[in-house]
């Protein structure tokens, strides 16, 4: 059940940032001075299936803005750099490959709480995602 669980939440996250993507389009928005200017329009949804994340979440999140997106981000790819070479190594309890693209900004709240599942996961699981 719970490689299941693992399972759908990596694929969530990898169709979540492929989905969204392809479809990435600039919107055009009209500014003050009749001219067209593009903005981007993409936005990212984070789902995390595994029992427990947000009973976990809930009692220990703290404020998102405690740090800023960068901290998040660059958290998050240590994390996924170790995770994925973890599963490389034939850990059973990582049995998926996790994408993440460190060049794709996905926000202050999705880089906050991907951090802060990889933070659950060393606390749930026990294994050190990251070498202190």
């Amino acid at each position: 059940m719970k490689k299941i669980i693992c399972l759908l939440f990596i694929l969530s996250i990898v169709y979540g940032c492929s989905t969204y993507s392809a479809f990435k389009t600039p919107v055009p928005v009209q500014d003050n001075e009749n001219e067209i200017a593009v903005t981007d329009s993409v936005e990212y949804e984070l789902l995390i299936l595994d029992t427990g994340f947000e009973s976990w979440f809930a009692t220990r999140n703290m404020m998102a803005t405690a740090h800023t997106n960068n901290y998040y981000k660059n958290w998050n790819q240590i994390y996924v750099l170790e995770w994925n070479q973890q599963y490389m190594q034939g850990n059973p309890r990582i049995d998926n490959y996790i994408e993440y693209d460190p060049l794709e900004d996905y926000g202050l709240e999705i880089n906050y709480k991907l951090y802060n599942y990889f933070q659950f996961v060393e606390e749930k699981t026990g294994i050190s995602l990251v070498r202190r």
